[in-house]
């Protein structure tokens, strides 16, 4: 599936017979969100510790 999203960014933007379905779709749209809730709650993370370490200096 993971090539299948790698497909869909590059053949869908260059190839007009590029296809997924949408069950693959749904499937990729659920994975893509828990990617960028995860991302956020890692870099809030870094931020806050890098924030406090400014902090005590």
């Amino acid at each position: 599936m993971f090539q299948k999203l790698k497909d869909a960014y590059v053949k869908a933007r260059y190839s007009k017979h590029y296809q997924i379905d949408l069950e693959e779709l749904n499937w990729l749209a659920e994975r893509v969100e828990i990617l960028g809730r995860m991302t956020h709650s890692i870099c809030t993370a870094h931020v806050a510790k890098t924030s406090r370490k400014k902090a005590a200096h």
